[in-house]
């Protein structure tokens, strides 16, 4: 169940982490780094996680 746990909120913190790869890749100067909202990109990271290990633990619930 850990296993699981763990394997669904790094799914869900690389999915919600994908969001922000690809403004990393727009960015032109250091100057767009440092203005980056980091604190709404972490939030969305937390969140992308979250989600992700709940979504696993209710999968695990199910008896295929």
């Amino acid at each position: 169940m850990t296993q699981l746990l763990i394997h669904g909120a790094v799914a869900g913190w690389l999915s919600a982490a994908a969001v922000d790869y690809r403004a990393f890749l727009a960015w032109q100067s250091i100057r767009e780094f440092a203005t980056y909202n980091w604190e709404t990109a972490i939030w969305r990271w937390v969140q992308g996680a979250i989600a992700g290990a709940v979504t696993a633990i209710g999968f695990s619930s199910f008896d295929w």
